[in-house]
């Protein structure tokens, strides 16, 4: 409840919402700026024009603090659904791409996968954004498998769901980490149809 008795309908102090937003903007304009080493409770601090005290009471640790002002909520889009498996493949990879190239979510996510390879926490933080972000590649995958559509040469070499959701997925996050452009159309549809048997195939067995 604010000083006046009010709230902003969810029952949530509009204080505290003012508090998070600034606080997520700043760390998120440092992480964008300086990078990891930036983003310390001082330094959010004096760039949302809070306390020190009042950034650690919402955020008692700097994962805490990373996570939230790297929207990695934000990072968690999925395609809708269609029931048809190319197609749903496809889409999910352009979801992909928009989430890496659009924004400023790419630019952080490149800096937590540098930074995972010296900090455990980080680590932590990438796998659960990685475990959100590919669920729906797994599910997709493993209706593929279920339903006989996988492409037979990786049948025929026993690669495994984890190591095909590699195969989809990174080619895009090469695209982003070391060429510094989006992957085409093209080229995503290319490698749906690389893991893929079509349905054309697929009906002939």
């Amino acid at each position: 409840m604010g000083a006046d008795g009010s709230t902003n309908g969810s029952g949530v102090d509009p204080r505290i919402v003012r508090t998070m937003e600034a606080v997520g903007d700043a760390v998120r304009e440092l992480l964008v700026e300086e990078g990891w080493d930036a983003v310390t409770h001082q330094r959010v601090a004096e760039r949302s024009g809070y306390s020190r005290n009042t950034v650690y009471r919402h955020f008692p640790d700097r994962t805490a603090l990373i996570s939230h002002g790297g929207h990695f909520d934000d990072a968690v889009h999925h395609h809708q659904p269609t029931g048809d498996l190319r197609v749903d493949m496809i889409g999910e990879l352009r979801t992909f791409r928009t989430v890496l190239f659009d924004g400023v979510v790419g630019t952080i996510i490149a800096s937590m996968v540098e930074r995972a390879e010296r900090d455990p926490d980080t680590v932590e933080m990438r796998d659960r954004l990685v475990a959100a972000g590919a669920a729906l590649t797994f599910d997709l995958v493993a209706t593929a498998r279920a339903h006989d559509r996988l492409a037979p040469d990786i049948v025929r070499r026993g690669v495994d769901d984890a190591d095909i959701v590699s195969m989809l997925c990174g080619p895009v996050l090469y695209a982003r980490l070391c060429q510094g452009r989006p992957p085409s159309d093209e080229m995503i549809e290319a490698v749906v149809d690389a893991v893929l048997l079509s349905t054309a195939s697929a009906q002939d067995d």
